[in-house]
């Protein structure tokens, strides 16, 4: 990625140039695997937002190159002098496909990276609210948006997440809740997910980006997090609204169009482990290597006795798979070893506290009884 400046002459247009505000450029960039069913609707919220972003990167990561995906995008409303549409076949994360986008267009570090899933429809002041909030706050260097499902357009879908003390990933939402604003004073949490994050290019820049061997789940947490040691606050934007299909969550991303989260279940695992293993002291790593495999075996016993066969494989799975690649928790570790300045116990503030993760378990246990 360059980030050398990139002046441009007053009262000219083009990529890189208009729509600024308070100085500052926004970059969108919408990663996407071919022509996906939800990408038409994305592209047009995305044309509609009233802070219009001076340039569009489109990241294709399908297995075919497709000729027709950049007549499309312009049926859907962008602007041909800002879009640019970058191939990256078979990106593994839609981290990698970011660093593709980011890295064949020009950048400069007083930009903003607007970052779309292609399931993510974000609504029409969602880009200014949370370009406001980053302009008003020097600190602030990543903001995120409210989401709520696209399926279900009054339900929460989180606003803001935050972990317990051993890395279960919680949102502070109830599974099914309404949204009444009853989170709309929310504001300093210790992640958002990446689905419509704003973040600032010099902090990318010095974060090293999203983890390109972390994702779909956990990506945005664990940049998040990494800011919040640099020294640097994350917050949510209540006011900037996405509506999230949740396409890989819900086990949307392949043939049938059914929804079952099941089919997302081993990656989830996969990515709590791996996040546990990097964002841990280094003298706990091998206990919750151990740990982690164990408790694998215990779950996938209990998954059998409870007739889940498929979730018992990957209980098995989705920890080794993380174990099994110990050179990528090292580099992850380096990485946010080298930007940290603040002690992990300055995060507990922002962490879930027992009681909350036992009211979460309680919640669930009683929505799978209803």
């Amino acid at each position: 990625m360059s980030l050398a400046p990139a002046p441009t002459p007053a009262g000219t247009t083009g990529p890189g140039a208009p729509a600024r505000r308070g100085g500052q450029a926004v970059v969108a960039v919408v990663v996407t695997r071919g022509r996906s069913v939800y990408l038409p609707r994305a592209l047009v919220c995305l044309a509609e937002q009233t802070l219009t972003p001076s340039a569009v990167v489109l990241v294709d990561t399908g297995p075919h190159d497709d000729p027709g995906i950049r007549e499309m995008a312009l049926r859907c409303g962008l602007a041909p002098e800002t879009l640019t549409v970058v191939r990256a076949q078979g990106a593994p994360t839609f981290a990698r496909a970011v660093r593709a986008g980011l890295a064949a267009t020009e950048t400069h570090p007083d930009q903003l990276f607007f970052l779309l899933h292609d399931d993510c429809y974000a609504q029409a002041d969602c880009l200014s609210a949370l370009a406001r909030a980053i302009e008003l706050a020097p600190s602030v260097v990543i903001a995120g948006p409210k989401q709520l499902r696209a399926d279900l357009p009054d339900t929460l879908g989180e606003v803001g997440v935050t972990t317990s003390r051993f890395g279960r990933r919680m949102t502070g939402a109830k599974d099914g809740e309404l949204d009444q604003g009853q989170y709309d004073q929310r504001e300093d949490v210790l992640g958002v997910g990446s689905a419509g994050m704003l973040i600032r290019a010099d902090a990318w820049a010095e974060l090293g980006g999203l983890d390109p061997w972390l994702g779909p789940f956990g990506d945005g947490l664990d940049l998040s997090r990494r800011a919040r040691l640099a020294g640097h606050r994350v917050i949510v934007v209540p006011g900037a609204v996405v509506n999230h299909e949740q396409a890989a969550y819900r086990g949307l991303r392949g043939k049938s169009g059914k929804p079952d989260p099941r089919r997302s279940f081993w990656s989830r695992r996969r990515a709590f482990v791996y996040t546990q293993l990097v964002g841990l002291p280094l003298p706990l790593v091998p206990v919750a290597l151990v740990a982690a495999v164990v408790m694998g075996i215990g779950r996938a016993v209990w998954r059998v006795a409870t007739k889940e066969p498929v979730l018992a494989l990957a209980e098995l799975w989705g920890p080794l798979r993380a174990v099994l690649h110990p050179w990528r928790i090292a580099a992850a570790r380096r990485r946010a070893r080298h930007t940290r300045r603040l002690r992990r116990s300055t995060l507990r503030p922002l962490q879930a506290t027992q009681r909350e993760v036992r009211q979460l378990r309680r919640d669930r246990r009683l929505a799978r009884a209803d």
